[in-house]
């Protein structure tokens, strides 16, 4: 399997995340870029090791009228790594509502939510997901 078919193996079905309530969550949290990632700049300046945010918190790559990510053939390796249905903060987003990043942190510090209630967003299945 070369590199790229791993990222391909696991695709969570946004669409049905978003129905259930996500609320896009992921699309709001910081991301890193790892080193081979960060553009050096050509003013000798070190370069920018995280995606920027628009005013309301979202990657600046995240389509708020599609809910689609605007690069994403080219979205950097943590995105494509990233498994929410493995992520706590998931749970707290299908359970409560939430204006940004920090606030979703500050209730998931203070919430239980038991194992056996976790809620899954689906998988796309392989052949739906053929780039």
């Amino acid at each position: 399997m070369a590199a790229n078919d791993a990222y391909k193996t696991r695709l969570i079905d946004c669409d049905a995340g978003r129905r259930m309530g996500c609320q896009s969550f992921c699309c709001r949290m910081l991301v890193r870029l790892k080193p081979h990632e960060m553009e050096k700049p050509a003013d000798g300046t070190p370069p920018k090791s995280f995606i920027d945010k628009d005013e309301e918190g979202y990657c600046i790559h995240f389509d708020k009228k599609t809910s689609l990510c605007g690069i994403w053939e080219q979205r950097p390796e943590i995105c494509r790594e990233y498994e929410c249905n493995s992520d706590f903060m998931l749970q707290v987003a299908l359970r409560e509502t939430f204006c940004n990043i920090v606030e979703l942190a500050t209730k998931a510090a203070s919430t239980y939510i038991p194992a056996e209630t976790y809620t899954f967003i689906p998988e796309i299945e392989a052949d739906e997901s053929e780039d």
